[in-house]
């Protein structure tokens, strides 16, 4: 996954919430720097957010995301060896992935983010699968594992609670966005495939 800043990926928008949902307990001179980055959420390194909140706004066609099973294996050593046949493949577990709209992968691990509207934490998925295969001399071959993954788009509310003004003056809850973000969750729906390369080249994660 490419490492990128958030904060030149993601467009944050402020707003004030005039009559929040919920009343938050009372926390005083929060100081939030850069308040929709989120690193504010809870198990995020500042962590002084009091939720963050993944809200759907639309449905995306699903997608099926190739992964590799296991390690690769290849006949390679001896230029005289005949085909081998042997079994290939192993387990991968996929998890809820984040992206940008503009397709750029974003690292949100350890943030702690609730789900609503139709939308709700994905669970992991392990995939295994061994399989027979000849691998002709010269080449190296892969299982691969198709999953698909349900999409949908939204952005991530970031909740703020830090009555230390006046009373009652919209209870000073802040909420954040950050806005433009892709959910894509996987689901049980898997196919199975194998790839082959030639020895000296390295599998493409990105063209499975």
């Amino acid at each position: 996954m490419r490492c990128a800043s958030i904060a030149i990926l993601i467009a944050a928008t402020p707003a004030v919430s005039a009559s929040p949902a919920t009343h938050l307990e009372a926390r005083k001179n929060v100081d939030r720097p850069d308040p929709a980055n989120l690193d504010h959420c809870p198990g995020r390194p500042t962590g002084d957010a009091d939720a963050c909140t993944f809200e759907k706004q639309s449905d995306l066609p699903d997608r099926r995301r190739w992964f590799i099973l296991g390690d690769p294996v290849g006949n390679c050593d001896d230029p005289d060896a005949p085909d081998l046949s042997t079994t290939v493949g192993g387990e991968r577990t996929t998890t809820e992935t984040w992206e940008h709209t503009n397709s750029a992968e974003i690292n949100l691990f350890g943030i702690k983010i609730g789900g609503e509207g139709g939308w709700s934490e994905a669970e992991s998925k392990t995939e295994r699968q061994l399989i027979t295969l000849t691998i002709l001399n010269g080449k190296q071959k892969a299982v691969v594992a198709g999953v698909n993954h349900k999409e949908s788009q939204g952005r991530i509310r970031i909740n703020y609670g830090d009555p230390s003004g006046d009373p009652g003056a919209n209870d000073y809850h802040y909420v954040w966005y950050q806005n433009d973000l892709v959910s894509s969750q996987p689901t049980d729906d898997v196919e199975y495939d194998s790839k082959e390369i030639n020895c000296g080249e390295t599998f493409d994660p990105n063209n499975l």
